[in-house]
């Protein structure tokens, strides 16, 4: 006999056939009618009726069980599953993922394992069938985690729910901080947004807001972005690197959208800001969503739907090219994504701690929070943040500023998404910053001046971000993880570069530092320390930590050819003057050699030694003296 074609035999074995008496069979093909419809409600009597006239009747069981399931009455849904499994439990092995999942809801974990495992014996292990297995698994573990999170002691305290001048009788969520957490922006679908209230609606579009902590801990009112940020469509989740100058953010339904919601960047000139469809190389036909770039600007996470994923939706990152382009998303993976939804990513400011929310990861119920560490090139195993941050409600959002101590999320507890603060236990914090700030000038005038501001890991020179300066403000500000020793440098052009180092160790606690720039203009005279020059003590040999400035030195004389300069030696007055003298010398030589050997003509540089001589701080303190063993660069001719 010719064999039935396999597309087939799966369609006969995944629609059970209707074969008991014909006293049943009306009221069961009026029930599957409505079932097929959605209508579980209407389904659900006359499957009971078919019932009546044939209680064997393993198709009527089978579809009030899924009936029961599916209308939220997940207790009448197991009775029936128990009942299908007694009379034929070789039946189409649906049921018994039903009957799981059934027992999950009730909050059964225990008693929902066997029925996962017997899933996955009797549900056919084809090809087209792996995703279901893959689920069950995932369920199961999801049972079996539960009961062991219920063991865990709370670590948190209870949340605190924003006013209601903050919070609304709508949704209000997707918070996110700028890095000292004094800055809270949210999207919040209240009406008397952007667009105009149409009275028959019942909320409003999604808009962007943000509050403002004032020096008394209290936050301001709610405050509308401004267009083009918000539109007449809708937007959410803003997210800023940590100079401010670069947000991103969702809108949908725009012209020029690519999915029914796309992710933007948008970059701040003075008070203006231009936002920009990432396109189609990061966005994609589906909805692309809840964006957080990490605090140097050059990643960017965010949530998707697309084709491809493990489940409904998943976590993928994104980070610039050499070109300066955002390149194509890459999933997260298995360890973070799993069968069902994994979304809102928030990536710390130390640029390796994940938070997220998942709802296929064992929880409390709906979807929860978890935090995760990239290390060694891999995530870690997601941990669940426990109770009461998670509850058996849909909790989201999580977002936490450069401290650490304080974090805010969104949760639908009490029907709506509300936004709520909460305390972090240190476990659960990310690794401390320091955020450095500030203000760029003109240093002959004060003038606010727009700069790059370029972080460097003084000892390997690597790049580590780049951001800028505010054009009209000249505001900055770097977020830097513990454990490295930074450079901190300005640049504009037809300005001399501006250094700083900042020693943070990896046992550093989160810290604020205020550092304004002034950069001096390049001109004749004008007379500039290299604040990143370092020699052993009483020695003239370079260490390797001087290369990033160094190297700076070297970029600007050659984008300058006609600058000539001076490379003057200064010690402080410890030991004899004699000593003091050669030794300021032979170090100002060292320096000059090194340009030279990077490429500067001799004739364009001098080396001097000043000795103890010309002092810029007192040389009664240990920091006096460390700011008068210094290098400076005097421009002779420009």
């Amino acid at each position: 006999m010719k064999a039935l074609p396999i597309a087939l035999l799966i369609i006969i074995f995944a629609l059970p056939v209707f074969a008991q008496n014909k006293l049943a069979s009306i009221p069961y093909n009026k029930g599957k009618s409505l079932y097929d419809e959605d209508d579980y409600e209407g389904a659900i009597p006359k499957f009971k009726l078919a019932l009546k006239a044939d209680k064997n009747c393993e198709d009527c069981i089978y579809y009030l069980g899924l009936s029961y399931r599916y209308n939220g009455d997940n207790a009448e849904a197991i009775e029936q599953f128990e009942a299908l499994e007694g009379i034929n439990p070789d039946y189409w092995g649906w049921f018994y993922y039903e009957a799981g999942r059934a027992n999950n809801n009730l909050g059964q974990f225990a008693e929902a394992v066997p029925w996962f495992e017997k899933f996955m014996a009797n549900y056919p292990n084809t090809p087209n069938k792996q995703l279901f297995h893959h689920q069950a698994k995932y369920l199961k573990e999801y049972a079996l985690g539960r009961i062991e999170l219920e063991k865990q002691p709370m670590t948190m305290s209870e949340p605190t729910l924003f006013s209601n001048g903050i919070n609304s009788a709508w949704d209000d969520y997707m918070p996110a901080t700028n890095p000292t957490g004094r800055i809270l922006y949210f999207t919040s679908t209240r009406k008397g947004g952007f667009a105009p209230d149409d009275d028959t609606d019942d909320e409003g579009d999604e808009d962007l807001y943000k509050i403002t902590m004032g020096s008394d801990g209290t936050w301001s009112s709610p405050e509308l972005l401004p267009a083009p940020l918000n539109s007449s469509s809708n937007e959410g989740a803003p997210a800023f690197s940590a100079d401010g100058q670069t947000m991103v953010f969702t809108a949908c339904g725009r012209d020029e959208g690519i999915g029914s919601c796309d992710i933007y960047t948008a970059t701040l000139d003075g008070s203006t800001w231009t936002p920009q469809n990432l396109g189609d190389v990061v966005n994609s036909d589906d909805w692309d969503s809840q964006p957080s770039i990490s605090a140097d600007g050059s990643r960017i996470f965010f949530t998707s739907e697309r084709d491809g994923g493990y489940g409904s939706s998943d976590i993928y990152y994104i980070e610039r090219n050499p070109m300066g382009d955002w390149g194509v998303p890459v999933n997260l993976g298995a360890m973070i994504n799993t069968p069902f939804n994994d979304n809102s990513p928030f990536i710390s400011p130390d640029g390796k701690t994940l938070y997220f929310s998942s709802s296929g990861h064992p929880g409390f119920g709906g979807s929860d929070l978890f935090r995760s560490v990239f290390e060694n090139g891999r995530w870690s195993k997601p941990v669940n943040m426990g109770k009461p941050l998670n509850t058996e409600a849909n909790d989201r959002y999580f977002t936490i500023g450069g401290s650490g101590e304080v974090a805010y999320f969104a949760s639908a507890k009490s029907g709506v998404l509300n936004l709520y603060q909460i305390d972090v236990p240190e476990e659960l914090r990310p690794t401390p910053t320091v955020v450095v700030s500030g203000v760029v000038t003109d240093a002959k005038n004060d003038k606010k001046l727009g700069a790059w501001v370029l972080v460097e890991d003084i000892e390997s020179g690597e790049l580590i971000a780049t951001g800028k300066s505010n054009s009209v403000t000249g505001e900055y500000a770097v977020v830097l993880p513990a454990g490295r020793n930074y450079s901190v440098s300005a640049n504009r052009e037809a300005y001399f570069f501006y250094s700083q180092n900042f020693d943070v160790p990896a046992t550093a606690r989160y810290q604020e530092i205020t550092k304004d720039i002034p950069l001096r203009p390049i001109e004749k005279g004008a007379k500039v320390v290299l604040n990143n020059i370092f020699f052993d003590t009483g020695k003239s040999t370079l260490r390797s930590e001087s290369r990033v400035e160094l190297n700076k030195a070297v970029d600007l004389m050659k984008t300058n050819p006609s600058m000539v300069i001076e490379v003057g030696g200064h010690t402080d007055n410890v030991g004899n003057d004699d000593s003091n003298m050669k030794l300021s010398h032979a170090r100002a030589k060292s320096v000059m050699d090194y340009l030279t050997q990077g490429g500067i003509a001799a004739s364009r540089l001098q080396a001097k030694g000043y000795g103890e001589n010309n002092p810029i701080a007192t040389n009664d303190t240990d920091e006096g003296r460390q700011a008068n063993r210094r290098t400076e660069f005097v421009i002779l001719e420009f």
